[in-house]
């Protein structure tokens, strides 16, 4: 007889992970499904890479990150294994580079500095930062607090004052002036969108206040890589018992009776899986097959049909001599290149570049470092064939020449064809960039969480895509929270 599940988790992405961490935290019997096979680093010729190249956030004192490892009864990670950069982010344009320091102040004169002649409009957008950002904060906060961690009654309570919603219009007011001045534009468009999933352009999102803060909030590094703390988040899952099935393809899931019926295949054999509630990633293909054979469904699957995902993330590995990259680069750098004629404004191409500290030689030997240079494509890697990839990764190294000279002679590794597949089979893992069309100012909350059917939750990047790395645990913590029953702290 198949083993009845309390909870079954389909997905690869850390969402999917935080879910089944919190249902089998209060007591459910959780099966995690994840179809992708690949582990949460890539090591290769001595060097180990994150997985997920883009910044992570929420480790502070009572920030999303720390409430999530509280909940859970693991410790916090130790300061000199988990720190927040400083700067913590770089943006380096043709004629300006901005260091977004961990101090507020020093931040904003670095702006000031490189556009003296918006200085006052600078100063005053991130006064208006502050007060919108602590409000949007509670927000979050308060909703993980609460007994039924509901969002959308507190929000709506804030939303309802005349003053926020006030301030909320001033914001954007303000993100546009800036915006007029091309340069500066492109910096805070290349923030945002890095920061959260959403393509930002002209729209500015209700949590750009929330980003824009993040650098004295803090962007952290994880020395040793990101795989430890997910290593150390798969061992919990283990230790309350929970099971999990990798590197599987999920070929059918039904509804019946109030039950989830879910056939896979996994090492060319074929089994069922039988469970009460289902939580489904929405970058698992498994979603897709959920949706085709749900009738109840159809108004998700047609609101999800209009979600747009203009912009793709591939990124190439790289080892390093230390000797080729500048003494003054930060560990999160975005890159914008000349902007070619006609080219889309606020939409790229910008690089992102991600690279370990000096001394981190458990990610490289010593003397080198990882490099990892990640773009955002308008079409998936896996729709695309090796020799458009390799065109587009060449094009990648190319507009990097301006900005690191010595590059190609520092290279110690690389291998175009092993990170092309890669970025193929990591779409499952790492977030696109998002458009909803008809949201001229995107809310905290994109998608709901609840589905149509009650035993049916949606999690991933998707739910709070403008808060971006906070916004995919959020929604993993969420969704655990409602598949365990709402169980209070």
């Amino acid at each position: 007889m198949q083993p009845m599940f309390d909870v079954i988790v389909i997905g690869s992405d850390l969402s999917s992970l935080i879910a089944a961490l919190l249902a089998a935290r209060y007591g459910r019997k959780v099966l995690l499904v994840s179809e992708c096979g690949l582990d949460d680093c890539l090591a290769r010729s001595g060097y180990t890479f994150n997985i997920d190249p883009f910044p992570w956030s929420g480790f502070g004192t009572g920030q999303i990150f720390s409430k999530l490892l509280s909940e859970l009864n693991i410790p916090l990670p130790e300061t000199s294994r988990v720190s927040p950069l400083n700067p913590a982010l770089q943006v380096v344009l043709p004629e300006h580079r901005v260091d977004f320091y961990i101090d507020r102040d020093a931040l904003v004169r670095d702006l000031g500095r490189e556009y003296p002649e918006e200085d006052r409009q600078i100063h005053t957008l991130y006064q208006s930062v502050a007060k919108v950002c602590e409000t949007l904060d509670r927000a979050v906060r308060e909703s993980l607090e609460s007994k039924d961690r509901s969002l959308k009654g507190f929000m709506k309570s804030c939303l309802d004052m005349p003053f926020f919603m006030g301030e909320i219009w001033r914001l954007e007011q303000k993100l546009r002036a800036a915006g007029r001045l091309p340069a500066l534009g492109e910096v805070f468009d290349s923030e945002l969108t890095l920061l959260s999933n959403l393509h930002v352009n002209h729209a500015k999102p209700l949590s750009s206040a929330y980003l824009l803060s993040l650098p004295w909030r803090g962007l952290y590094y994880h020395f040793g890589g990101k795989h430890l703390m997910l290593g150390r988040l798969r061992k919990r899952f283990e230790d309350l018992r929970g099971e999990t099935i990798a590197d599987c393809s999920v070929e059918a899931v039904r509804t019946v009776g109030g039950r989830i019926e879910i056939d896979i295949r996994s090492k060319g054999k074929a089994s069922g899986l039988l469970g009460q509630s289902l939580i489904v990633s929405a970058k698992s293909p498994a979603l897709e097959t959920l949706l085709a054979s749900e009738r109840k469904l159809f108004r998700l699957a047609r609101r999800l049909s209009k979600v747009e995902t203009p912009r793709y993330p591939v990124t190439l590995h790289l080892g390093v001599d230390n000797r080729g990259l500048p003494d003054r680069m930060g560990e999160h750098v975005i890159h914008v290149p000349e902007t070619a004629a006609g080219s889309e404004p606020g939409a790229g191409p910008f690089l992102y570049l991600e690279s370990s500290v000096a001394d981190d030689t458990a990610l490289a030997p010593r003397g080198k470092r990882t490099l990892t240079v990640t773009s955002f494509l308008p079409h998936s890697p896996s729709q695309m064939d090796d020799n458009e990839l390799r065109t587009a990764a060449d094009g990648m190294l190319v507009s990097l020449e301006g900005f690191l000279p010595f590059l190609r002679e520092s290279i110690d590794y690389m291998d175009l064809d092993g990170s092309v597949e890669v970025s193929r089979r990591y779409q499952q893992i790492v977030n696109p960039r998002y458009r909803f069309p008809g949201l001229t100012l995107p809310g905290l909350m994109t998608l709901p969480i609840r589905t149509p059917l009650p035993n049916v939750l949606l999690t991933g990047g998707i739910n709070f895509a403008g808060l971006g790395f906070e916004g995919e645990v959020l929604s993993g913590m969420k969704a655990g929270f409602l598949a365990a029953g709402d169980v209070a702290p």
